[in-house]
């Protein structure tokens, strides 16, 4: 029987080494449960492109992702139509995505033996993933997709340093309520049409984003579906009263915040920029498909709707 495999994948760059670090650690760890650890540490975005498509091209492999949610979404672009294994080993500033699979972002060695015993066990969960098409442009994502003023909060954060995860959001946020704008949507779910102006709409296969807040609470990796938040439009001060009960999910209890659900979303708007799993991907109009069962995952927290048991 040959050697359990997995390739740790991580920006060698990212908090200052930091990820490196951690993918070299995390390495070591797997070695030492019985896995055959290979690491991967391109210097560039071109060349993880290219890695990530020579690690897959024997196949379905095992690829850990080490880094936050960019690199998660980077490694996603290559698991999915390669029916490869995803895992997590968070390292960012968000850890948006790994949250949501309930993997732990502290006591890293403990979670990569865990990792090891299910790689060597051949064990893993299906979880959905959306499609986001702008034009002929298509990628992957496994947690939200927005558009509007908090994708307009992720550019902002994205120029910032000196301050990480939910810190930067939140600068960010109070940074941007400054200057920004709404935009008229016309969202369009399942057929059913929804239009007028609003804040934000965010699509989102998992709840989380911007360091752990819950901007589409009820989200479920396994139910086939994607929630969609809808934010009106309101003045500054409403607005910072709403803030802070995303944290919580309870966002969605006000009047201003509506919420949908369905399988295939069109968002049609001038102007706003589109985010996926924190990335930006383009700008407004696109299409959002639910993709149910499409990813492979290594995850503790993901317990299969009744939906997801369903489907076949």
């Amino acid at each position: 029987m040959s050697q359990a495999h997995a390739f740790v994948v991580a920006n060698p760059f990212a908090g200052r080494g930091r990820a490196r670090q951690i993918a070299e650690a995390s390495a070591r760890e797997l070695v030492t449960q019985g896995v055959q650890a290979e690491l991967l540490l391109p210097p560039d975005l071109p060349s993880l492109r290219t890695a990530l498509a020579e690690a897959c091209s024997d196949g379905p492999t095992t690829l850990l992702a080490c880094g936050g949610d960019g690199t998660v979404h980077q490694v996603l672009q290559a698991a999915v139509p390669a029916d490869c294994v995803l895992g997590v080993i968070p390292a960012g500033t968000g850890n948006d995505n790994a949250r949501s699979m309930g993997i732990p972002s502290r006591r890293l060695d403990e979670w990569t033996r865990s990792m090891a015993a299910m790689i060597k066990a051949g064990t893993s969960t299906r979880v959905d993933v959306a499609l986001v098409s702008l034009g002929e442009h298509r990628e992957w994502s496994l947690g939200v997709t927005s558009t509007g003023f908090d994708s307009a909060v992720n550019e902002r954060a994205d120029r910032m340093y000196g301050l990480n995860g939910t810190p930067r959001y939140v600068a960010a946020l109070l940074g941007e309520l400054r200057d920004f704008r709404t935009y008229e949507y016309v969202v369009t779910i399942d057929g059913e049409v929804i239009s007028g102006r609003a804040l934000l709409v965010a699509v989102g296969n998992g709840p989380n984003y911007g360091g752990g807040m819950r901007i589409c609470p009820a989200a479920d990796m396994t139910d086939g579906l994607l929630d969609v938040t809808w934010v009106d439009s309101a003045p500054r001060r409403t607005i910072l009263r709403v803030f802070p009960r995303i944290f919580t999910g309870r966002h969605i209890e006000h009047p201003l915040v509506r919420t949908y659900r369905g399988r295939e979303i069109v968002i049609d708007a001038q102007g706003p920029v589109v985010y996926a799993d924190g990335d930006r991907v383009g700008s407004a109009p696109v299409r959002i498909e639910a993709v149910p069962g499409a990813l492979r995952v290594l995850a503790p927290g993901i317990v299969p709707s009744d939906a997801g048991r369903l489907r076949t």
